[in-house]
């Protein structure tokens, strides 16, 4: 009975949606769901087989795996070992043949120490396709996360995919050997004790005057650890056939010491000798010669062993010949030798020119020359140099004389000496003597105290009256000043020019009208000319004791001009002072003898023109002087009376 209450109830208002209609089912559906049962039951059947084939071989090798060609698959664990024991008694590795140079070694597994281990390679075999995991295990199902199983899965598929490799292609397992390497390291050491040789080095040394040397030897060292390595790898691998040793080639540092070997033998190969390329001209000696023994030239011999561009060494050889300067220095000052300048004598006559002292050549020995003329001679098969003497040609050469132009007279000089006393005219003599035959060179210029030296005893000279300073005395070479002012005069009327030239202090009455006197006093004061002509002049002396006259000659070739001399201007004169009387112990008491006459003092200007061939005027001088006031000197004995106001000094001698 249905209830009222129910059946009152009001009725729901209907939904405005529309009713919906019921789908069937499509063909794409159908058609996916199709393919998701398969690919579950693929699935399913791939797991199944997988799972199927690991339990199939649980305890087995898996199909595939040979062990050096032995086919293990399907195997347990002893029957690999059994079937590999029996396919391996005895052990086949070919044996291997070690080569060095032309010497080879046989050697075997045996030989080396190696022999097969069944059981090591059954094991091998069995890993194949049984990769252990290596992560560690879990402590509970909480430390489980998605790179632990994407790590497990993906060392699960490396294990099947092994497996899958062996089935198809096949898994080639090496046998596994106990190796007992010590036995060839043992053979190569002993080997190597053979084999080795040590480097040695290039030497070269000195032992007084003789060159020792020794030639040098590559080194070779067997490398033990490389050979022995290439060994086993041959035998393990089973390659057979020939493996070289290594075998290290030790090159020396210093390998050649031939070019410093070659230079040392050349130095002293044998003693230098060292010779002037000429005689002497001169005096037709023969050259001179020196001689360095091979004594003398080994300890100038060096050794040095230096660093090359490559890494090695050399052995540079020098020779310094710096500490032979001092033995050179003695050649030199034995063999220097100043030029001397020849002196000649002119005939006017025959207009002949003959030699009166011969020239001489001057040499010296230039030493830094002789030096490197040794070096290069010690480095010369020859052993011979040539001296290098420096030849200095003298100013006046007797080997020339046709080239000098003297022919004929260019001027000359003239002066009395009448009334000296006769040592003056021996002094003035020996003067002339001195300047006799001095030929002065084109350009030259003429010294009198060169030409004439030391006025002194030695030289010749007596004591005579000489004047010193303000008075007249008795000196050695007195009269040597009119030897000075004649050729003085010989030169100034030849209208050479004068470079140097001194007055008297006083009027000299030797010498006629005062300006023209030249006095000199060596080495200090001097008389000097200068040639200026194009060719030579000699200087001739003549002494005519008879008339009291000293000439000086100058010969040459005339040059072409003329020479007017004026004078002598006077100016300024002084009277002279109160005579002068001076005890001469050489006279007799009551004797008197004059020596010098009283003269005025004065400044005095002679002037000389030098004209060319046109009458052009080349030179127009003045000479000049200055005299003091001079008394007159006597000379009196001891004792002698002397008149009133005049001056007396006492006995003495002085140069001047």
């Amino acid at each position: 009975m249905t209830s009222t209450a129910a059946r009152a109830a009001p009725a729901r208002p209907q939904s405005r949606r529309p009713a919906q209609r019921k789908r069937k089912p499509s063909l794409l559906h159908g058609l996916l769901a199709t393919l998701t049962v398969l690919v579950w039951l693929a699935a399913s059947a791939l797991v199944g087989g997988v799972l199927y084939y690991q339990v199939q071989h649980e305890g087995r090798i898996f199909p595939g795996v040979s062990v050096r060609g032995i086919d293990v698959g399907g195997l347990t664990l002893p029957e690999a070992e059994a079937r590999l024991r029996v396919a391996f008694e005895p052990y086949p590795l070919l044996p291997i043949v070690v080569r060095y140079g032309d010497r080879s070694w046989n050697l075997t597994a045996e030989d080396l120490g190696v022999n097969f281990d069944a059981a090591s390679a059954a094991q091998a075999a069995y890993r194949v396709g049984r990769e252990s995991w290596s992560a560690p295990p879990l402590a509970s199902w909480r430390e489980l996360s998605p790179a632990w199983a994407l790590a497990r899965a993906a060392h699960l598929q490396r294990n099947l995919q092994t497996q899958l490799r062996a089935y198809r292609f096949g898994y080639e397992v090496l046998a596994d050997e106990t190796v007992d390497r010590t036995a060839g390291l043992l053979w190569l050491q002993e080997l190597a004790r053979e084999l080795d040789q040590p480097v040695v080095e290039a030497s070269l040394r000195l032992d007084g005057v003789n060159v020792i040397s020794s030639p040098s030897r590559v080194g070779y060292r067997l490398d033990v650890p490389a050979s022995h390595q290439a060994i086993y790898e041959a035998l393990l691998n089973n390659r057979g056939g020939t493996v070289d040793l290594v075998v290290q080639k030790i090159e020396p540092l210093l390998a050649d010491v031939t070019q410093a070997e070659v230079f040392a033998r050349l130095v002293l190969s044998g003693p230098i000798t060292l010779v002037a390329p000429d005689p002497d001209l001169d005096t037709g000696s023969p050259p001179p010669s020196y001689t360095v023994g091979v004594e003398q030239l080994a300890p100038l011999l060096s050794l040095e062993t230096v660093p090359v561009a490559d890494g090695g060494l050399e052995v540079k050889a020098s020779l310094d010949v710096q500490p032979l300067r001092t033995l050179v220095g003695t050649w030199a000052l034995e063999l220097a030798r100043e030029p001397r300048d020849a002196r000649l004598d002119f005939d006017p006559k025959t207009a002949e020119v003959r030699v009166v002292e011969p020239s001489q050549i001057g040499r010296s020995l230039d030493v830094d020359a002789t030096l490197e003329a040794i070096r290069q001679a010690a480095l010369s098969p020859s052993r011979t140099a040539p001296l290098p003497l420096r030849l200095i040609e003298p100013a006046v050469n007797m080997h020339r004389i046709p080239e000098m132009g003297i022919r004929e007279l260019v001027a000359k000089g003239v002066t009395s000496f009448k009334g000296s006393s006769a040592d003056r005219v021996h002094n003035i003599k020996t003067g002339a003597a001195a300047v006799q035959g001095v030929v002065v060179p084109p350009g030259g210029v003429f010294s009198f105290n060169q030409a004439v030296g030391s006025v002194d005893a030695e030289h010749g000279y007596k004591d005579s009256l000489v004047i010193w300073g303000d008075r007249t005395a008795v000196g050695i070479g007195g009269g040597i000043c009119q030897v000075s002012t004649t050729l003085f005069r010989a030169a100034y009327y030849g209208g050479l020019p004068i470079v140097e030239r001194y007055n008297h202090g006083y009027v000299v009455s030797w010498y006629g009208q005062p300006g023209l006197d030249a006095t000199i006093y060596t080495p200090t004061v001097d008389f000097k000319f200068r040639n200026n002509t194009e060719h030579y002049l000699l200087i001739e002396s003549e002494v005519n004791e008879a008339k009291g006259t000293l000439t000086f000659y100058l010969y040459g070739t005339k040059p072409d001009w003329t020479v007017e001399v004026t004078g002598p201007e006077i100016s300024n004169e002084v009277p002279p002072g109160k005579p002068v009387y001076q005890v001469d112990p050489s006279l007799k008491p009551g004797e008197i003898k004059q020596v010098e006459w009283a003269n005025k003092g004065m400044d005095v200007v002679w002037r000389r023109v030098v004209k060319d061939g046109q009458g052009q005027v080349l030179r127009s001088e003045e000479l000049k002087s200055k005299y003091s006031p001079w008394s007159a000197h006597y000379l009196v004995g001891p004792g002698t009376p002397i008149p009133e106001g005049a001056e007396l000094r006492p006995a003495g001698s002085s140069g001047g």
